[in-house]
């Protein structure tokens, strides 16, 4: 094969390999082609994100983001390992694979993408791209991986004929290395996504991957984690099931067999919804109370499934990912939970100084006695592995669960005692955290009341905290301000444990621990914080379409003009036949009145003539 490449400027720039290309293959969509034209040939892959508007699409997000990559930038591939992308697309994983491995070689049927695929990693020396399907291709080494994520509604372009996954595979085992790994990730045909009134991924259609997508001109091919079992088993390869969410295309969290959500841990992700969505209950929820009934159900109802499969079994190193997608790229962090530790990494480059902060502060913490269960090993943050159920938000509600208020009570004041290390005083305004943020404060003297920290660690809160044989554990501790007021901590520490809400007026407890007077200076430090923090536009599109909690902070439906014209037409059908509903009522209750008039009259005229004959007879 004969891999072109040309010089420019002392680098290697990308050609495609055309060698086997014989057409242009299916037409890409317009929301492709706008990705190409607005970013792909105008920037660097580095500043996409820097691009977006404040109406950032699922299409943006999905195919420029370092959003679409967390399922499997966490991935612990080697650099000496080789990789078979089977359908590039436009490259949105692609990177991955190039700045961890060794060499990377990607088929990609559309000429339109493959050019995309070389523009976007022109400077990568350890890609190649084949353009054309795999019926046509021949290719003389075997891989140390062969990804296949999310192809099955391109099967048929990229292989030259409609077959099934397990022919798929059997096609493409024969370049797998004898200790290789296919990785793959589809749609879950019973996804609770897909149940709540999302569209499904391959037709863009509603709950007609339910059906098997009957009454298709094509048939498409649906899983369950039973049919993937069934799959692996036929080809006699072992496997391990992750279960991304929301789902594969934009993960939150990945959980996996070896640790499954619970109730009370569901909610660490933000659902997403499409322009076709229809969204008839809150999937959350229902996902919360399919877990209380029985944990084992969620696999059935996972939204989708990521599979490593291989001949030679495979222990899992990683048990649980979770990322922090709604931040800018300065502050996104990979959380991997293995058997025994907890490990945090970057999503990149753009994010190694936040993770040398994190180092700061395990060291800071040491040196205050502050007890932790981070530490650095060879350059990396790592944690002590420790069951969720000693998480000091879980514990708390877990007694308010159960009535337990007195010993609660105990727990919480111990818990202030802690925050109120190292405090002092403090009466100038400028010598504090809000004259930084320039937040204006009426009456000045307030700050006399509050205890200040020089180096204040604002998320020392219920969730980030263990509660061990009557001690407290922090962990995950990525921010620091000077002069903090420790009340500011425990104010966090209520508002954003979002459990408590199921059990008390979270006003009440604002009362209860002096901090209802603070409530409003807190919020606008809070909102200081979170907006330096947060990318703004991957919020509003996470935000746009119903109630959810950012960060444990309850978010309300942002207004009518962000939602789709799908949800406006439909809301306007609703008010329409609500209105239609109105009238007819309205109209049957004036007739109503009026035959009971007319039956008063005859009733009274009754009367009377009987009166009338009584008198007569008299």
């Amino acid at each position: 094969m004969n891999y072109q490449k040309s010089k420019k400027k002392g680098r290697a720039i990308l050609k495609l390999n055309l060698d086997f290309y014989q057409g242009q293959g299916k037409e890409i969509s317009e929301q492709e082609k706008n990705i190409i034209q607005k970013y792909i040939e105008k920037y660097k892959e580095t500043d996409y994100e820097n691009k977006f508007s404040n109406k950032v699409s699922e299409y943006e997000i999905y195919y420029l983001s370092t959003t679409s990559q967390n399922i499997l930038n966490w991935y612990p591939f080697d650099s000496k390992e080789t990789v078979l992308e089977i359908g590039g697309d436009l490259g949105q994983l692609t990177g991955v694979f190039t700045n961890k491995c060794a060499n990377v070689i990607t088929i990609e049927p559309n000429l339109e993408k493959a050019k995309a695929i070389a523009k976007r990693y022109e400077d990568k020396d350890n890609l190649d791209i084949i353009v054309g399907n795999i019926k046509n291709i021949k290719i003389d080494k075997e891989f140390d991986y062969i990804i296949l994520i999310g192809i099955i509604n391109r099967i048929e372009e990229i292989f030259g004929e409609n077959i099934k996954l397990v022919e798929v595979i059997k096609k493409l085992e024969k370049y797998l290395d004898d200790n290789g790994k296919f990785i793959i990730a589809v749609d879950n045909k019973f996804g609770l996504r897909y149940l709540s009134g999302n569209p499904e991924n391959i037709l863009n259609k509603k709950f007609k991957s339910m059906v098997g997508y009957s009454n298709e001109p094509k048939k498409v091919e649906t899983f369950t984690k039973k049919m993937l079992e069934n799959i692996v088993n036929e080809l006699g390869y072992n496997a391990n099931f992750y279960y991304p969410l929301p789902d594969y295309k934009m993960p939150n969290v990945i959980f996996s067999d070896k640790q499954l959500p619970k109730y009370n841990s569901i909610d660490k992700y933000n659902p997403y919804f499409t322009e076709n969505s229809t969204i008839i209950m809150n999937e959350i929820d229902v996902f919360r109370e399919i877990l209380k009934s029985n944990e084992e159900m969620f696999t059935f109802f996972a939204n989708s499934f990521l599979i490593e499969i291989s001949r030679k079994e495979n222990p899992t190193e990683y048990k649980y990912i979770s990322f922090n997608n709604m931040r800018k790229e300065d502050y996104r962090l990979i959380t991997k939970i293995a058997e025994k530790y907890v490990e945090k990494q970057p999503v990149d480059n753009k994010a190694k100084q936040h993770y040398e902060t994190i180092k700061e502060n395990i060291k800071y913490m040491k040196e205050n006695n502050i007890k932790t269960v981070d530490y650095e090993r060879e350059g990396k943050v790592q944690s002590k592995y420790i069951k969720q159920e000693l998480l000091l938000n879980n514990i708390i509600t877990q007694m308010l669960e159960n009535g337990e208020n007195e010993l609660l009570d105990k727990i919480i004041n111990k818990y202030i005692e802690v925050l109120n290390y190292n405090i002092y005083n403090e009466e100038d305004y400028e010598n504090t955290v809000f004259a930084k943020y320039n937040i204006e404060i009426d009456n000045k003297e307030i700050i006399k009341d509050l205890h200040f920290q020089k180096r204040g660690l604002w998320d020392m809160t219920f969730k980030n905290c263990f509660y061990i044989d009557n001690e407290f554990y922090f962990f995950d501790q990525e921010w620091a301000e000077e002069n903090l007021p420790t009340e500011y901590i425990l104010y966090r520490s209520i508002i954003y444990t979002i459990s408590l809400r199921r059990f008390i007026n979270i006003e009440d407890w604002l009362k209860k621990y002096n901090l209802k007077k603070y409530e409003e200076l807190f919020k606008k430090l809070d909102d200081k914080l979170q907006e330096k923090i947060r990318d703004n536009f991957i919020w509003g599109f996470y935000s746009k379409n119903k109630d959810f909690d950012i960060d444990g902070t309850k978010q309300e439906l942002i207004n009518m003009e962000i939602r789709s014209d799908a949800q406006k037409a439909a809301i306007e059908n609703l008010q329409k036949e609500k209105e239609s509903i109105q009238k007819e009522k309205e109209k049957i209750q004036k007739e109503y009145e009026a035959y009971r008039t007319i039956q008063e009259k005859k009733f009274t005229n009754r009367v009377k003539r009987k009166v009338k004959g009584i008198i007569r007879r008299k």
